[in-house]
């Protein structure tokens, strides 16, 4: 039975494995787990095409007991040429016949849409579609959204409210954090979206300010940490690397007190 990716004890350290081969995926993985990584997120467009096949990903995901979300977002580089968003999919499916314990699914899938949404109701029932077959098949979805700009926290609320109706799992959204203005907004966001979602969500923060609430977003509601176990040239560079995540969660307390308000 394959472990759960959505349902891991909270917030969880997540490794990000962007290798083009599946050994050298393997030995990321491993390595990861040294430093204490708990699930892994497998990027299938950095993963050359030629591996994308049910015997290679078999051998990548069966390298762990821990759970693999993978994800195959726009923007290919070792595909022969632009995959549609159909093919995408595919190498999804051939992803959970391998054993991967999630999908994540683009908010804007079978449509690419500003702020990575598509709110067309043809679009939407394809989606969902999508989500019962996946869960048909064993799988778990995280339906994401990528904007890259600051959104207030009604925007993300009304967003992530929208992905969760659509029967996902977990949702995720990505956006802009440029000032301490908007950082402080953004933490404020989480612990609304703890209150207000009705499923495990994501709430990550890119830019000039993004990398404190890496940290952050997870101690206030957000699912999960995302890192890398060592930082590579085409390895993202904003994510915290796991052992400094390991460190971190173990040995910050930042639970709510449980003594007296008087008690210093």
């Amino acid at each position: 039975m394959r472990p759960s990716f959505v349902n891991q004890p909270k917030p969880f350290i997540v490794s990000v494995i962007t290798d083009p081969d599946p050994d050298t995926a393997i030995a990321t993985i491993r390595n990861s787990e040294y430093d204490g990584a708990q699930a892994f997120d497998l990027h299938l467009r950095a993963l050359e095409y030629q591996y994308h096949n049910q015997a290679d990903l078999e051998r990548i995901i069966k390298s762990t007991d821990k759970p693999i979300m993978t994800i195959n977002y726009r923007g290919d580089k070792t595909w022969p040429g632009q995959a549609t968003d159909e093919e995408r999919v595919e190498s999804h499916m051939i992803a959970l016949r391998a054993g991967a314990s999630a999908c994540d699914i683009m908010g804007d899938i079978f449509d690419p849409s500003p702020m990575e949404i598509s709110y067309k109701p043809e679009i939407i029932d394809k989606q969902k579609r999508l989500i019962d077959k996946i869960h048909s098949m064993g799988g778990e979805v995280i339906m994401s959204c990528h904007t890259w700009v600051h959104m207030t926290t009604e925007q993300i609320l009304e967003q992530l409210t929208a992905t969760q109706s659509r029967g996902a799992d977990m949702v995720k959204i990505a956006c802009g954090v440029n000032s301490e203005e908007e950082l402080t907004e953004a933490m404020h966001t989480t612990t609304v979206l703890k209150r207000e979602l009705k499923v495990p969500f994501i709430h990550i923060c890119m830019g000039q300010y993004g990398k404190l609430h890496r940290f952050v977003g997870p101690m206030l509601g957000s699912s999960l940490i995302f890192c890398v176990q060592s930082y590579t040239p085409k390895g993202h560079k904003d994510q915290p690397l796991v052992r400094a995540a390991r460190a971190v969660f173990d040995n910050l307390d930042w639970h709510v007190a449980r003594s007296a308000l008087k008690e210093d």
